[in-house]
């Protein structure tokens, strides 16, 4: 017997969810209390339905979600033609691995705390005329408890499996015994919960929370990332959802606050400072003509060359056209000189990592540049 739509361990929901399998980032407008929960398929079995007095064969699926309104796991069946693939399912957890007491997540967790909604509202009172303002918040409608492993038990079905000799219904070897508090009863809840539906989350150990907090009460700087990937972050403060951690903080590629998620494998580092070297320096005492724009481009430019030729990012307060001063951080950069109205004028080219995407900067518009202590390949 085999399901050629969905299999145990599955992501799914109803189809009337606004997600697809390769979107789960869409936007709820309207009424989020009406949107059907992400579901997880823990039991297949064959059935039937009438369709124009003809008997079709089809499969049932038993999917378990997180109720927030019981605060308890629901379950039921539901016909293959009612649902639609969220996430095909991973490689389940050996329960034999997990030690008593870790962390586990109902695997609908990730995609949960990425759920946002958004609110239209209007302000009658306002210079803009009563324009609608939109604001988008997370939404965390079935976003289910962290829970303790407790224990391995065999799975159990209500179902019958067999009928006459033959295979009807699918389900799990094994089910792991987990506790939560629930929050309506006031009490330590267990239940038992296939281990296909589950997720182990990773220990962070105390000491590194415990540094990190210490370098934001400091106002420090770290390196974040891993083996390809690292950026400079002042960070501002660490938060825990949905059993993970998070870390947020400036971050001086992109210029903007961002959010990381803190994993074992996240290598984070204490830095003295995210910058090597600044440009002008305005040292008038023993070079008074370092206040003058000809001499605060080429310091500008003289950076900007060392940047290129050690591979560093360069951070740049930029003066357009028109005035408005941004601040980039730039990789892959070249210095070119082109003639406008008769004269020599520098750009720097370079990939802007603000735009994602290759953008030109007169160098006389620069007014500050800054060569970060992280280096790109």
């Amino acid at each position: 017997m085999e399901s050629k739509f969905f299999s145990i361990g599955d992501i799914v929901t109803l189809k009337s969810h606004p997600y697809v399998s390769e979107n789960t980032s869409i936007i709820v407008s309207g009424d989020h209390l009406t949107l059907p929960p992400l579901m997880v398929v823990t039991e297949i079995s064959k059935s039937t339905f009438k369709a124009d007095e003809k008997k079709v064969d089809t499969f049932r699926y038993e999917c378990i979600w997180f109720s927030p309104k019981t605060f308890k796991f629901e379950t039921a069946d539901v016909y293959e033609d009612q649902l639609k693939l969220i996430k095909k399912s991973a490689l389940a957890i050996d329960p034999k691995s997990i030690e008593r007491g870790a962390r586990l997540n109902f695997k609908t967790v990730s995609l949960e705390l990425g759920k946002k909604k958004s609110t239209l509202s209007y302000d009658d009172n306002s210079v803009n005329g009563g324009a609608p303002n939109t604001t988008i918040n997370t939404l965390l409608a079935f976003l289910p408890p962290v829970l303790q492993f407790v224990g391995n038990v065999p799975y159990k079905s209500k179902h019958p499996l067999n009928d006459k000799g033959k295979v009807i219904r699918l389900i799990p070897v094994t089910a792991v015994v987990v506790n939560y508090f629930d929050t309506i009863n006031n009490c330590i809840s267990e239940y038992p919960l296939p281990v296909e539906v589950l997720e182990l989350i990773e220990k962070i150990p105390d000491k590194r929370l415990v540094e990190i907090q210490k370098i934001i009460q400091k106002s420090g700087y770290l390196m974040v990332g891993n083996s390809l990937k690292k950026t400079l972050i002042q960070p501002k403060n660490i938060s825990h959802k949905g059993g993970y951690y998070y870390l947020r903080g400036f971050n001086y590629l992109t210029n903007r606050m961002e959010e990381y998620n803190l994993k074992a494998s996240t290598s984070v580092r204490s830095v003295t400072t995210p910058f090597t070297e600044e440009a002008p320096k305005f040292d008038i005492l023993t070079q008074p003509e370092a206040a003058t724009s000809k001499f605060i481009t080429n310091e500008i430019q003289v950076l900007l060359n060392k940047a290129i030729t050690q591979k560093s990012y360069i951070r740049i307060k930029y003066l357009n056209k028109n005035n408005q001063l941004t601040q980039r951080t730039i990789k892959n950069m070249q210095l070119v000189t082109i003639k406008e109205d008769a004269k020599d004028v520098a750009y720097m080219i370079g990939f802007c990592l603000l735009r994602s995407d290759k953008r030109n900067f007169r160098v006389d518009r620069i007014q500050n540049a800054q060569c970060l202590a992280l280096t790109y390949r």
